[in-house]
């Protein structure tokens, strides 16, 4: 046997909001409550429901983000990687090309010069430096464990 309950709600009237009874009145109406009490406790339902959907909306959509910031920091990473040894190599040959006033050749050997493999090897410390760093745990602790 289902126990009834009797209370007040106090709501302001139809004319002066568009969230009090005449909000109640029309769910009533659309949704075939037998009265108010039943219309507020469909309200109160949807309520619930809409509330739960958003946190699982959320929690997926943190879920995916992390997957794929997993997916992309390590390709991030080595585009960025990249991009500093082009423009390096770009700054070299230019003052090479520039010194010996080849700017209207461009010589092809296999050959490298000291300084390539210099600024090569920088460029591979300055990345592996990265990495470690990436994976250290103050790192982790400055991003938020992310």
């Amino acid at each position: 046997m289902m126990l009834h309950e009797r209370r007040v709600l106090y709501l302001d009237s139809p004319e002066s909001g568009e969230y009090g009874w005449k909000y109640i009145d029309q769910y009533m109406v659309s949704h075939q409550c037998k009265n108010r009490g039943e219309a507020v406790e469909g309200l109160l339902r949807e309520h619930q429901e809409m509330q739960n959907k958003l946190l699982g909306n959320q929690a997926l959509a943190q879920q995916v983000a992390a997957e794929i910031k997993q997916l992309i920091d390590p390709i991030r990473l080595r585009t960025g990687s990249t991009e500093r040894t082009v423009a390096m190599f770009r700054e070299l040959l230019n003052g090479f090309l520039v010194l010996h006033g080849m700017e209207e050749q461009f010589p092809v050997t296999d050959v490298q010069s000291n300084a390539i493999v210099r600024a090569d090897e920088k460029i591979a410390d300055q990345i592996k430096a990265q990495q470690v760093y990436r994976n250290s745990d103050k790192y982790k602790r400055m991003k938020g464990g992310e």
